[in-house]
């Protein structure tokens, strides 16, 4: 049975950060109109919320089960993990290290089990 590490509040977050970055760019250019200290508040505010934004990109979507993590169709077998962290999942093929990020999330209860099947193969 595959169990996904990254559980629905990560498409939230994104969802969310897009939709307050789209109203802090209309934000930005009512600004420009009317007054110039609310101008500098969009604009930090706005690079801010593109960087977050550019952040969620390189998230990957993973599953796993008893013996192997899967994502982007790569299969990579829980003896090969290095280390798993908060965010980061280090593995190596062919004696090169190849880390994964996640989207990490302290609700979700698939990172645990995920640990402990990691514990068991290694």
């Amino acid at each position: 049975m595959r169990y996904k590490l990254n559980d629905e509040i990560s498409f939230w977050y994104n969802l969310v950060s897009k939709i307050i970055f789209v109203g802090s760019v209309g934000f930005l250019l009512y600004s420009m109109i009317v007054e110039t200290a609310a101008l500098l508040f969009c604009i930090f505010f706005s690079f801010f919320l593109f960087i977050l934004i550019q952040m969620f990109k390189k998230y990957k979507t993973i599953e796993f089960d008893e013996k192997s993590i899967y994502f982007d169709d790569v299969k990579v077998d829980l003896k090969d993990v290095e280390e798993i962290g908060l965010g980061k999942i280090i593995f190596k093929i062919n004696l090169e290290e190849n880390p994964i990020n996640f989207f990490y999330s302290p609700l979700s209860k698939n990172f645990n089990l995920l640990k402990t099947f990691h514990q068991r193969q290694v």
